[in-house]
């Protein structure tokens, strides 16, 4: 089996369909088709199932996807990883994290490592907490800072920090005099928020549920900007992660209530896939990262607080 048969298959799996797949490679159907054939029979077992709408992986199709990728991964970087043995890391890094974290924390980035590591090019995806799990379990990025990455088996984290969450609302939505809400004092405000399937949606539930509260979430939408534009608008009140609203944003007619009894807070971690060892350059990454985020916090411009960790343990010790 070929770096190149690798890659196709790897092609069509991130596709779904061996059609678009052969798009995206310049390859004609038909010769991309004989070179999955190829590899399934040089296996022995199938990779694809195929069906009306394209194809999805079967487990040894899986299994082989995760190898491949960590394969052409390092086959990619070894001029870089064998030139960064003799002096600085260098290379490309693909880094995923949410849009307003971003905000926050691209520009230190960019800086402190373009003082460390100038070799070092870092390329920044944003998205929700769903679409960033699914670019790192499918080696579309390197690195991710996203929440609670502790708790899935398939990824390796580390704890960054502790974020909490606040009440956001059009300032005259609250009295100027308050700085903290209780959980069931929300009541039944007009609620923006994720639909069910998102992580964050489910923290919020669970605490509802567990204190027999129901939200009024009058609005659902899978959009951090559009969420934050409803809120901003006054139309609808959003529970979010502390810095979901960037500083100037809040100066500028939005304000941050403090959720407490309970304090509602989630992990943000630096996650990557099981089994894929980090390259030189995302190794300087992850590690600029961190030093980046505690800098911000150190600074206030990031609110949160660094996590205790057992060394011996990947999540958070309460």
């Amino acid at each position: 089996m070929t770096p190149r048969q690798l890659r196709y298959f790897v092609a069509i799996a991130r596709a779904g369909n061996i059609s678009q797949a052969a798009a995206v490679l310049h390859v004609a159907q038909p010769s991309l088709s004989q070179h999955m054939a190829a590899i399934e029979d040089e296996l022995g077992v199938p990779l694809l199932e195929r069906h009306a709408r394209g194809v999805t992986l079967t487990p040894a199709g899986q299994r082989l996807f995760d190898r491949a990728c960590s394969i052409l991964r390092q086959l990619d970087h070894l001029p870089d990883d064998v030139a960064a043995a003799t002096g600085l890391p260098r290379g490309e890094v693909r880094l995923a994290m949410d849009g307003s974290i971003a905000a926050l924390v691209i520009a230190p980035l960019y800086r402190a490592m373009e003082a460390r590591y100038p070799d070092v090019r870092v390329s920044v995806l944003t998205g929700l907490s769903h679409q960033m799990l699914q670019l790192v379990q499918t080696r579309s990025v390197d690195l991710a800072l996203m929440p609670n990455a502790f708790e899935l088996p398939s990824l390796l984290s580390e704890p960054v920090y502790e974020e909490r969450f606040c009440l956001f609302g059009a300032s005259g939505s609250f009295p100027p005099q308050l700085r903290q809400i209780r959980f069931d004092d929300i009541g039944d405000r007009p609620l923006v928020a994720t639909d069910r399937q998102h992580d964050q949606r489910k923290l919020i539930e669970r605490v509802a549920d567990a204190r027999k509260r129901t939200l009024n979430v009058r609005y659902e939408i899978n959009d951090a900007e559009l969420t934050r534009a409803l809120v901003q608008s006054g139309l609808a009140q959003a529970i979010l992660p502390s810095n979901a609203f960037a500083a100037t944003s809040l100066r500028n007619g939005v304000r941050a209530l403090e959720i407490v009894e309970p304090v509602l807070h989630r992990i943000q971690s630096v996650a990557w896939p099981s089994g894929t060892p980090l390259t030189p350059a995302a190794e300087a990454t992850r590690q600029c990262l961190h030093d980046t985020v505690a800098a911000l916090i150190d600074a206030r411009a990031l609110r949160g607080r660094l996590p205790r960790v057992d060394r011996h343990r990947e999540e958070p010790i309460p």
